[in-house]
């Protein structure tokens, strides 16, 4: 059997290929690593939270979640 080569895979291809096979710990590691290596996105900055009182920054983050997964 020819291996597979998972660095080919778009992103979307290799989730979908380690949904398919859950038991496959080199397309698991494979994933992991092309996910670390994508810049980390950042929802809210700490200073936007510094001047709010927490009602204010409880509303604020669940906005930009609400944004962020389309909720």
């Amino acid at each position: 059997m020819k291996p597979i080569n998972y660095s080919q895979m778009s992103n979307q291809e290799l989730k979908q290929y380690l949904i398919k096979n859950k038991d496959n710990k080199e397309a698991f590691y494979a994933y992991l690593d092309r996910k670390q290596q994508q810049p980390k996105q950042v929802i809210i900055g700490v200073d936007e939270l510094d001047n709010l009182t927490p009602d204010q920054q409880i509303e604020l983050i669940s906005q930009r979640l609400q944004e962020k997964f389309n909720l």
